[in-house]
């Protein structure tokens, strides 16, 4: 199969690490996305999360210290929310990062749902020594529905060239359980007409993060998928571990087979007791996702399974 271009997240709490990950990255090719957002916070205590948040941002200062990265390394770091607390420290983190003259490509911007959003961010990004991207994350119900919309009113300014569709956010705001895997229909009902959207208006198509370390196969038939959709639509595969980065893609991919996941009630409370049940094992490790089955777990997939066995147990009552 034609290469796909893949980009990494990379955690901001470890920059020594993170740093010679991203350059072992660049020199293959791979882009990095240094991450101020999911892997920074602790989803139950607000203290130990702005901790984290400082954590990361002077994290990636550190790195942008670094004076030796590949030619051709492109990075993109992805910050929070414009509606958190930690949007305008997050900015101005990268903007000094960029001024350190580190080859930061673009942002990342999550639950973008109007092109307010985008132009404020672009109004405080102007301080950088260079032009950066935005990428706006499509995370929520709002924005999936407003896409449109806000790529229209970019089609002169051309600020956005790529959009990336946040898969786990996107289903916890929809209330969805469960959550929908690479190899279920519901999870490419959900990403098609984005597609559709993104080929009308030629910008890049980001993949949402491959949940399954460990399983490269289903990794590559499901971007082979994308592909065969829409052959036309430019596309990159996103990952959340090295080791699928650095995988060999096949020649022939095993064509990708879709099912539906049993919704039945007992194996809908099974499934919601065993995500909630391997997310707290995980965050026991003082990780902030946790690992259900080879599947990554993040924190949103365990709140959404925190919220329907609460439904299910006041139904009950």
């Amino acid at each position: 199969m034609t290469q796909i271009p893949i980009i990494q997240y990379l955690p901001l709490t470890r920059p020594r690490a993170t740093a010679r990950l991203a350059r072992e990255l660049a020199r293959s090719g791979i882009m990095s996305i240094l991450d101020l957002e999911d892997s920074a916070q602790d989803p139950f205590d607000i203290v130990v999360t702005r901790e984290l948040k400082q954590e990361a941002r002077n994290g990636l200062l550190r790195i942008s210290e670094k004076r030796d990265w590949p030619g051709s390394t492109q990075i993109y770091v992805r910050i929070n929310a414009t509606n958190t607390d930690f949007f305008e420290e997050d900015v101005e983190a990268v903007v000094a990062a960029s001024q350190n003259q580190m080859p930061i490509t673009g942002v990342f911007l999550p639950k973008v749902e109007t092109y307010e959003q985008v132009e404020s961010l672009k109004s405080k990004l102007s301080a950088a020594n260079r032009l950066l991207e935005i990428v706006p994350m499509i995370e929520t119900v709002s924005g999936m529905r407003n896409v449109t919309e806000v790529l229209e009113r970019d089609r002169t300014a051309h600020i956005c060239p790529r959009v990336h569709y946040g898969h786990f956010d996107y289903c916890y705001d929809a209330d969805m359980w469960p959550f929908p895997d690479p190899y279920h229909h519901k999870f490419w009902d959900i990403i098609i007409p984005l597609l559709e959207i993104l080929a009308l208006y030629n910008r890049t198509y980001i993949h949402t993060p491959f949940p399954f370390p460990e399983n490269d196969q289903l990794f590559w038939s499901s971007c082979a998928h994308v592909t065969n959709i829409i052959p036309s639509l430019k596309v990159w595969a996103c990952t959340l571990n090295a080791e699928l980065s650095f995988s060999t893609p096949p020649k022939d991919p095993i064509p990708l087979s879709c099912s539906d996941p049993d919704f039945s009630e007992d194996a809908l409370m099974d499934e919601a007791r065993t995500i909630s049940a391997d997310f707290l094992d995980g965050r026991a490790r003082k990780r902030s996702f946790g690992i259900s089955r080879g599947r990554f777990v993040p924190p949103h997939q365990f709140l959404t399974a925190q919220r329907y066995l609460k439904a299910y147990e006041a139904d009950e009552r």
